[in-house]
């Protein structure tokens, strides 16, 4: 570590291999432990580090206790021209979500559309890592997820909904697809935990409220979160639990099991996927011009006083990236000596 950096930087396909192993080492088969690795990471290399590996020690309590299956069989069941169905089998949202998506991709080759819903899941890390698998193959992915209640309805004083995230992702002749991915709340949780334990500092009172429904800017008195844009974003989580939770035959939010503290207890939330074949409207070649034209308009658009640039979605977790693949992966000191507890634990050398 520097004086300007107050973290450690880890080459990441070192750190992919680390995470593979210590999942190995608790049970989970070849193909998961790897998949995990390289989902934890790439979080980590977009600047998503609430999903990245400083999830790994909780995954590893799960697995351990029997909340998450080391060795689910992932069944997908084609129950219509382009829709099916996924059972994650309680295995690890990650595998799962890649399945759904894949088998998306396959029926959108043949009717233009394909749509997969999965139950029996867990918690699966950033929306868009299976929208951009999508968007790299030259579709047009959409991910949806529903998680634990963490969030008040618009109006309300109890937490009902999760954080509901969103991702959609469009194929670009640029480095990246355009790449949408969002809460449906006003901010994450893990956002606060962190402005709580590690700089005690308010936050806007627009973010949380307390166990009475106030708002507040005390985040150790933060009960529930509240949604984006109020009744937008309520309705957006709204939506995304009708399709993640109650049409895959999952649990709706407020009967989501929880990633932490109960770690024997399976999750059972459910994820959404859509992927749209551009072949099946234009060549891919030309849509990819098209949205480059579009792109390049709004990058010619005068920026308001202080901004140096219009951005795209995604653009700055993919300048991120880039930077990170270059300099290696940065984590937190908190994360650096979670990942060395569970190396000295399984005896594995941490990079």
């Amino acid at each position: 570590m520097t004086e300007c950096e107050p973290f450690r930087r880890i080459d990441p396909d070192a750190l992919e291999s680390f995470v593979a192993d210590v999942l190995r080492e608790v049970g989970v088969v070849d193909e998961h432990a790897s998949l995990l690795g390289r989902a934890l990471v790439r979080a980590d290399l977009r600047g998503i580090d609430s999903h990245g590996v400083a999830r790994l020690e909780t995954y590893v309590r799960k697995f351990e206790a029997g909340g998450f299956n080391p060795d689910p069989d992932i069944g997908a069941e084609r129950i219509a021209l382009a829709f099916a169905r996924v059972d994650a089998d309680d295995g690890p949202g990650q595998a799962a979500a890649v399945r759904a998506m894949d088998a998306a991709m396959d029926m959108a080759r043949d009717a233009g559309v394909g749509t997969a819903v999965v139950e029996n899941s867990n918690h699966f890390g950033t929306a868009a890592f299976y929208t951009q698998r999508a968007a790299e193959a030259d579709f047009i992915g959409v991910s949806l997820t529903n998680v634990g209640p963490d969030v008040v309805p618009y109006g309300g004083t109890e937490a009902l909904l999760g954080t509901n995230p969103i991702s959609v992702a469009v194929p670009t002749n640029r480095e990246f697809p355009i790449t949408l991915d969002m809460a449906t709340s006003v901010v994450a949780m893990g956002k606060i935990d962190h402005v709580a334990a590690v700089t005690g500092e308010e936050i806007p009172d627009h973010w949380a409220v307390d166990a009475d429904g106030n708002p507040t800017t005390d985040p150790r008195e933060v009960a529930a979160l509240r949604p984006l844009g109020g009744p937008k974003g309520y309705g957006l989580a709204v939506i995304v639990d009708a399709l993640c939770g109650l049409l895959s035959g999952a649990r709706a939010s407020p009967e989501i099991g929880p990633l932490y503290d109960e770690y024997d207890e399976p999750m059972r939330l459910g994820h959404f996927v859509t992927a749209i074949d551009v072949s099946a409207a234009m060549d891919p070649d030309d849509f990819r011009a098209r949205i480059d034209e579009y792109v390049d308009s709004l990058k010619a658009s005068p920026t308001a006083d202080g901004v140096d640039e219009v951005l795209l979605p995604g653009e700055p977790e993919a300048r991120r990236r880039r930077e990170n693949e270059r300099r290696g992966v940065p984590l937190s000191e908190g994360t650096h000596e979670s990942l060395g507890r569970l190396a000295d634990r399984y005896d594995r050398p941490l990079p």
